[in-house]
């Protein structure tokens, strides 16, 4: 897919510092730096609990096992509340019945 977008100056910037930092070309760097954004945005919603681990994953363009990494890394914990864990200690202790 392809799609034209207009970028701040201050942006730009950001892009050819990273094309030469990296020696790629400006529109790997913008493809790299829309992923690192898309991660940082994700873990945001997620820290929030605005979103589900698996719609994370999702918009970080990873998979889950990526996902509890990166998360990790941001210092992020899980956002299961207490009564979804007691909710989930329940259907599993019935399902062994």
């Amino acid at each position: 897919m392809s799609k034209t977008v207009r970028l701040p100056e201050e942006l730009f910037k950001v892009v050819e510092h990273r094309a030469r930092q990296e020696k790629i070309d400006e529109s790997t760097a913008i493809r790299q730096l829309l992923a690192l954004g898309a991660e940082g945005y994700a873990v945001e919603l997620f820290r929030q609990g605005k979103i589900t681990l698996n719609e994370a994953a999702e918009l970080a363009g990873v998979t889950l096992r990526q996902m509890i990494d990166v998360l990790q890394r941001h210092g992020v914990k899980g956002n299961v509340r207490l009564d979804q864990q007691r909710k989930a200690l329940e259907f599993v202790s019935k399902m062994g019945r």
